[in-house]
């Protein structure tokens, strides 16, 4: 972004997974305000990166729930590992709180438009046909369900559904993608469901809501 303004706009009219902020191009009380402002719409990590280390300024942002403060010159690959586990660590907390809420509850059933999603008996039918998803396909597709309307990595599938100590490769999330368009779009050319970002990874439908069947 070229302006905190612009962020800020960003923030509001997008779901936001993560963000960056420069302390470099922008004051320090700027950019205390928005990062407060914003923090509960990012559904993801905040880090900031600062030109020069200050330890009452680092208290200060992680008063306002920012994940990190980075000192600069910081190399970029540090700078994305640490951004992937923070995601790890944001992903994790997602899923045990939704399986937390399963166990709590005694439907196991989930709708979401024509899609009927059996969490219990780890099935998926469509419009009553069941679509025969493998394990790992099925495990794809709720992840996706659990995140739908936000841009997913190939990264953050992996981390999400392999998880980082499993083996796994971008090559493998494509060739799982592929096998559950087939099942579950109409014309898998051109998907309705699961969409392709490019350069970025894939996102899912959100125009319809996921509920619980009685």
């Amino acid at each position: 972004m070229t302006s905190p303004q612009k962020t800020v706009e960003m923030v509001d009219n997008n779901n936001v997974s993560g963000l960056i902020w420069d302390l470099a191009t922008t004051d320090l009380q700027t950019s205390l305000e928005i990062l407060e402002k914003i923090r509960n719409k990012v559904d993801g990590p905040i880090i900031v990166l600062s030109p020069i280390k200050k330890r009452n300024e680092r208290k200060l942002f992680y008063d306002i729930n920012v994940d990190s403060y980075l000192v600069a010159p910081l190399e970029y690959p540090e700078l994305i590992a640490k951004f992937k586990q923070l995601f790890w660590v944001y992903d994790k907390f997602a899923v045990n709180e939704a399986r937390k809420q399963l166990s709590r509850d005694t439907n196991t059933t989930v709708k979401c438009h024509d899609l009927s999603i059996d969490l219990k008996h780890y099935r998926v039918s469509q419009s009553g046909n069941d679509l025969g998803l493998t394990p790992k396909e099925f495990s794809i597709l709720w992840y996706l369900m659990q995140h739908r309307g936000q841009v997913l990595s190939r990264d953050q599938l992996i981390a999400g559904v392999w998880g980082y100590d499993n083996a796994g490769s971008t090559r493998t999330i494509d060739i799982h993608i592929s096998h559950l368009r087939d099942k579950l779009e109409k014309n898998p050319q051109e998907p309705q469901w699961i969409k392709t970002v490019r350069g970025f990874g894939y996102i899912l439908n959100n125009d319809y809501p996921l509920v619980s069947v009685e």
